[in-house]
């Protein structure tokens, strides 16, 4: 993965078709066009998590790197049981992603069951392929899908305010008849514009080079920036409340750009980012299951290789069971409490990533850092704080009333990596010990040999990344 495909997949997981609902909500939380203002504020934020992943990633270059650096700062229990916790956050966005998508394209095609539930199966089966395919045919469709969608929203956007003939209504006062609470929540709400971007660094090990990592995140927050800030003011400026409330608010505002033919396109844009987002969020995801089964830490089925070196277990299991949860939220119309959901346990890791930087400073003080946080300790701080609090806000939220759904099922996700942690994890370790101590009595260790796409086959038959993870 090139830098090109670094950024389209950091960007490509945060931009889901989600990302249109939220844009449309956090209006109505401050005063005319001025939406933007909140989302530079989380954006800000956003550069704080940056910041935090971007000194952990440097320090463990690994798909298991957000395994290593909890290990390192915490009880291993604890840092297992937060890390498998948070692993559902990428089956919880695609399920409500394909919702929204299947939601959108039945009100254009006018029969909302069954086209939902076709669509669902057809864009998860294609980024099941393609990522089947190899690393790079999944970049390679990330960077057309992913590039697309930010174009054409841009152009929409631009062509909706020019055919406005209006100007700007309150562009820099998003207090005006509004309370600084209002504006809060706006900037809560911003924050889940760019959660995920952080998802990339479980490609640390695919990358040419390693700072490709934290420079391709960079780049992503700045392109959020952007892209939903002229979403936010389009839609706050050519849409009325009915509009902004809907369950597919990008529609409405092709509509009032381009007419009848910009419904279609938004509708199309629409179909593309789902792609982007079960693509990414497979190539993310799969690896990094695969350096935890590496490790041990999984069953060893889970981290074996096609001959592409794909992940291929992990990628189909992800595939099944987002389609699985994504039927039912298409039965339940329950994707407001995975959206929930998901940002607290994004909020949650950001905290977890802001202690983790303070923590290993002063537990790993010599350990190579290429990138470093500057004034650490306040940031850090202030990160858990800030992060903490938006964390316990989205657990207890659902839309704009208070509802403790959310933290039912974060607390029985966690509850369930707990009881795996405590009493299957001791199981399967046992059984990987035994498997290697069996693999070392057979025959002898040969040195590696080259495996494909740069990874090697070691004596035992076992192909692995050339890229060590310090676990084996």
């Amino acid at each position: 993965m090139g830098l090109r495909t670094v950024v389209s997949t950091s960007t490509g997981l945060a931009f889901a078709a989600l990302e249109y609902l939220a844009a449309a909500g956090l209006v109505t939380y401050v005063a005319g066009d001025s939406a933007w203002v909140a989302v530079g504020v989380a954006g800000l934020l956003a550069l704080l998590a940056w910041g935090f992943f971007g000194e952990l990633n440097g320090m463990f270059p690994t798909a298991a790197a957000i395994r290593l650096y909890m290990q390192q700062a915490m009880d291993d229990r604890a840092a297992l049981t937060i890390t498998f916790t948070y692993m559902t956050t990428i089956v919880l966005v695609i399920a409500a992603d394909a919702f929204i998508v299947g939601s959108a394209l039945g009100h254009v095609f006018g029969r909302s069951t069954w086209v939902a539930v076709v669509w669902i199966v057809a864009l998860l089966g294609a980024a099941m392929v393609a990522n089947l395919r190899g690393v790079r045919v999944a970049g390679s469709v990330q960077d057309v899908a992913t590039y697309g969608v930010l174009a054409v929203t841009t152009v929409v956007c631009v062509v909706a305010l020019t055919r406005s003939h209006h100007g700007l209504r309150f562009p820099v006062a998003p207090l005006h008849g509004h309370s600084l609470g209002d504006v809060l929540e706006a900037v809560a709400l911003g924050v889940f514009l760019y959660s995920a971007f952080e998802w990339v660094t479980t490609n640390a090990e695919e990358v040419r080079r390693p700072h490709h990592i934290h420079r391709g995140m960079l780049i992503a927050v700045a392109t959020l920036f952007v892209v939903c800030s002229l979403a936010t003011v389009a839609m706050s400026h050519v849409l009325d409340h009915r509009q902004l409330g809907s369950a597919f608010p990008q529609l409405y505002l092709g509509a009032a750009a381009l007419g009848n033919a910009g419904l279609w396109l938004m509708a199309a844009v629409t179909a593309v980012t789902a792609l982007n987002t079960f693509n990414g969020g497979f190539i993310t995801a799969s690896r990094f299951i695969y350096a935890t089964a590496r490790e041990g830490s999984l069953p060893r089925s889970l981290a074996a290789l096609n001959d592409q070196a794909v992940p291929w277990v992990p990628v189909v299991g992800l595939g099944a069971v987002s389609l699985v949860v994504a039927l039912v939220v298409a039965a339940t119309h329950a994707w407001q409490v995975l959206v929930a959901v998901g940002a607290a346990l994004e909020a949650m890791i950001y905290a977890v990533a802001g202690f983790c930087v303070v923590r290993l400073r002063g537990r790993l003080p010599d350990h190579h850092r290429p990138f470093r946080v500057v004034a650490v300790r306040a940031l850090g701080l202030f990160g858990v704080i800030v992060f903490g609090a938006l964390a316990a806000v989205a657990s207890v939220s659902v839309g704009n009333r208070f509802d403790p759904v959310p933290l039912l099922v974060i607390g029985v996700c966690g509850g369930l990596s707990g009881l795996y942690v405590l009493r299957v994890l001791p199981k399967v370790r046992a059984a990987e010990m035994a498997r290697r101590a069996a693999v070392g009595t057979r025959r002898p260790r040969r040195p590696p040999t080259p495996g494909p796409t740069g990874g090697v086959v070691n004596g035992a038959g076992d192909r692995e990344r050339g890229v060590g993870d310090g676990t084996r």
